[in-house]
Formats: structure tokens, C-alpha cells, sequence
């Protein structure tokens, strides 16, 4: 942020004359008199604490040991709270026995709802061709009622270059081996919280928009990692990663040797 007002303080200096005054400084916009909020109030300062979060099941049992509502609510506003805190879980909440002023503390110190994850997808190609004509890659991840469709085009990877690209030689006396790995990773939506199961699979066909477009053909090769998506997390972390190993005699052929996926929440 400093960078850019830095940039803009340049560029105004440099448009104005050198016998101007302050008063000639053209404004844009509306101009806000910084006098009107006096007496307003700071917001308010949190100490917090380097430790996870609470988690429902911490809050619960919190309050059936005895704790006090005031040290729960203390341990909510100093660790946060990781959780779904909607209106139907604070209800389910209350009737765990939870008091209401631990509730409030929980509707204001949760950390905000998770709606979307980093996903990181690395590509390992063992082999050294640059064509494929099985290649279109899909990961289908459900939100809801909805499904979240990513592919990629083999063919435009391997002939691409690639800001994250390496090469490793893992060749031995016997046997010859190259492997490139390449990785793509984003921000990526996911509105839904729950148990999901995640499909990766390789198919020829390049018009697959839900999970019911699959060919029979492909569903044998499909691979199905099931993770849960919490409500609220520190973390958002997700990694896939998709092992390719070059057919021996047909050099258009990656055969999909394995995949493997993680999540990171705290």
C-alpha cells in the first residue's frame, strides 16, 4: 500500500506547476473532514492467544466441567472459535447447555466461515514424450448442490513451459528416468462445508461438466479421495498430486500410475 501512494504522490507532484499552492491540489471524489469523528470509538483491542482455536466439541465440554461462563468466553475472544457458528448451531449449541453469554462470545470471535481453499495440483510425468491422446485431466469436487469442475489439456502441458517446472533425473545404472513435475495452484471456491469425495481421473473426451458425463469407459480408472470440510479453519490447505508414467511401446500413452491428496486445517 505504501508502494502505491508513493507511485501517486510521484505522479501528482509531477503534474503540478512549480508556483502552485496547496490550494491548487485538484481533489477526486468526495473529501471526508476527519473532525467529524472525534469521540467515535477505537475499535476494540483482542489479546490473543498462539494456540488452536476452540472447537465445538472443546466449548461443550468446557461447559460441562464447570468452567465458568465468563473463563469460556475469555478462551473464546483469546483463542478464537473454529466452527460452524450459524444461527442452527448456536441453537444446538444452547441446547448442549452452552450459556448465552459463551454464545455471544462465539457469534463474535469465530473465524469466518470457510468459502473457498488453495489447491495446489502437481503433475509428475515419468517419461520423456510431449504428446498424449488420452489428455484431458478432470478433478471434480462437490459444493452443495453444485460440482466444481477443473481440467487441464495434457497435451498443452507437456509441450508448455511452466513457471513451476522441474526436471529430475532419477536415472540408475539400469534403468533410464526422467521425471518433470509441474504444478499449478489457486485460490479456488468451495462454499459448502461436510464430508465430500474428490474424482480425478483421465478421460479423451474434453466436454465433461458434472460427474454424470463420465464414460463407462473411464469410470474404472477414476480415483476418489473422501476428506471432510470444516466450517471455519486457520488453514485452507489442499494438495494433489497425479503421478503419469509413459507407456513402454506407445509413446502417446500416459498411464495414470497414482495420485495422492491432502488437506491442511490447523
Amino acid at each position: 500500500m505504501k508502494h502505491l501512494i508513493r507511485i501517486g504522490l510521484t505522479l501528482a507532484l509531477a503534474g503540478w506547476s512549480h508556483t502552485g499552492l496547496a490550494t491548487d491540489i485538484p481533489t477526486r471524489g468526495a473529501v471526508v473532514n476527519i473532525v467529524t469523528w472525534d469521540g467515535r470509538n477505537l475499535p476494540p483491542i483482542y489479546e490473543r492467544s498462539d494456540q488452536l482455536p476452540l472447537t465445538l466439541e472443546d466449548v461443550i465440554n468446557l461447559s460441562r466441567n464447570d468452567f465458568g461462563d465468563e473463563a469460556i468466553s475469555r478462551m473464546v475472544r483469546e483463542r478464537r472459535f473454529a466452527g460452524n457458528a450459524s444461527a442452527n448451531a448456536l441453537i444446538e449449541l444452547k441446547k448442549a447447555g452452552v450459556s448465552k453469554t459463551v454464545l455471544q462470545a462465539i457469534s463474535l470471535h469465530a473465524l469466518p466461515p470457510n468459502r473457498a481453499l488453495s489447491l495446489a495440483i502437481q503433475l509428475e510425468f515419468a517419461g520423456r514424450s510431449r504428446e498424449a491422446r488420452k489428455r484431458y485431466l478432470y478433478v471434480i469436487i462437490p459444493d452443495g448442490p453444485t460440482e466444481r469442475i477443473f481440467t487441464a489439456d495434457l497435451g498443452a502441458v507437456l509441450a508448455g513451459t511452466w513457471r513451476r517446472d522441474e526436471r529430475v533425473d532419477l536415472t540408475d545404472p539400469l534403468l533410464p528416468k526422467q521425471v518433470r513435475r509441474i504444478t499449478f495452484a489457486d485460490r479456488v471456491p468451495l462454499k459448502t462445508s461436510g464430508s465430500k469425495t474428490m474424482q480425478v481421473f483421465t478421460s479423451t473426451r474434453p466436454d465433461i461438466f458434472k460427474s454424470s458425463d463420465i464414460p463407462e469407459a473411464d469410470r474404472a480408472g477414476v480415483h476418489e479421495f473422501a476428506f471432510d470440510y470444516p466450517a471455519s479453519s486457520p488453514l485452507q490447505d489442499c494438495r494433489l498430486q497425479v503421478r503419469y508414467r509413459q507407456d513402454v511401446l506407445l509413446p502417446y500413452k500416459w498411464h495414470m500410475s497414482g495420485a495422492h491428496f491432502q488437506c491442511e486445517w490447523n
